[in-house]
């Protein structure tokens, strides 16, 4: 059986979800997976209005219009993605507004700390603004479908930056990150992905990326000696699980089954 690299963390946070779905067919679509979903797209989608919109910036302008010309396009946006998960998905559409809300004032925020960055570097070294998209946007290979037979493991890399010949993955996380580091969970998402891109582009990647868009903040993953060999423990606990039915012991969190979907068909449910 294939792993899904997503599954890893799912595992990490409660290997009887990951059981249930891949082994017994429960494949329950939350509104939380939905709005994962819903928020990568327009991620993606703000990333090039970005690219596109920084061609326009000159030295002559300051912060408040760099910002300005960044948000160009981007509410009208927004609210066109919505409107399509409301439609294909069956989103509520109070459930959309209080999105559609977050997501502009996160990506106001976001727009408005890379304006002020922008206006420093063209004030001081006259850049132009195709200058500047290639600084902010190296280049990447987005949603990389990725897999490898021999090690059974398989997923989609949120971003692949490409920098000097080195390749990064870089996993995008809507929440906010641990005072120290990245969560248990994301670096061995990293480390997994690491280990995929090394068979497919032969050539080691050492380091990934964690960007947590809760916090604005980007906190790099090193592939150093404990976490492939912590990442290669979970995969063999993970095909025991499957291929064997040996569900590691786990501890009851009233708080995490309460909110689990899948607490009608598990008999660990609280």
């Amino acid at each position: 059986m294939m792993i899904n690299v997503s599954s890893i963390s799912e595992y990490v946070y409660c290997p009887i979800k990951v059981y249930l779905r891949q082994s017994e067919g429960c494949n329950i679509q939350t509104p939380a997976m939905l709005r994962g979903r819903l928020v990568h797209e327009v991620r993606r989608g703000f990333e090039e209005l970005l690219k596109r919109n920084l061609w326009s910036v000159n030295e002559k302008m300051n912060a408040k219009t760099i910002f300005e010309i960044l948000m160009e396009d981007v509410h009208e946006f927004v609210e066109k993605t919505l409107i399509k998960y409301c439609e294909n998905n069956d989103m509520d559409p109070e459930s959309a507004k209080t999105i559609s809300r977050d997501l502009k004032d996160d990506l106001e925020l976001e727009s408005w700390l890379m304006a002020v960055k922008v206006w420093k570097i063209v004030s001081t070294n006259q850049k132009s603004g195709s200058d500047i998209a290639d600084m902010f946007f190296p280049p990447v290979l987005l949603e990389f479908s990725i897999e490898n037979l021999e090690m059974k493991l398989r997923g989609k890399i949120d971003r692949i930056e490409i920098m000097d010949g080195y390749y990064y993955p870089v996993e995008v996380k809507s929440g906010l990150p641990p005072i120290k580091g990245v969560w248990k969970s994301d670096a061995l998402q990293i480390a997994a992905y690491s280990l995929l891109m090394e068979e497919e582009f032969n050539r080691e990647v050492s380091v990934g990326f964690v960007d947590y868009m809760g916090a604005c903040q980007r906190r790099p993953v090193f592939m150093d000696v404990n976490l492939r060999e912590n990442l290669l423990n979970v995969l063999e606990e993970m095909r025991m699980m499957f291929h064997q039915g040996a569900v590691p012991e786990m501890v009851q969190s009233p708080k995490k089954c309460a909110k689990c979907e899948y607490s009608d068909f598990c008999e660990y449910a609280c």
